[in-house]
């Protein structure tokens, strides 16, 4: 429900974004890949 409700914050939604983006450390293309079949 918590997250439900904060996805729609229109104003708050780009700074959100880029702040997990920054947050998440990269992922190397072999692991990408791997992921891709399994999701």
């Amino acid at each position: 429900c918590y997250r439900f409700n904060r996805r729609f914050k229109l104003e708050d939604l780009l700074p959100r974004f880029i702040y997990i983006a920054v947050r998440t450390p990269p992922l190397p293309k072999k692991l990408l890949k791997v992921a891709g079949l399994h999701g």
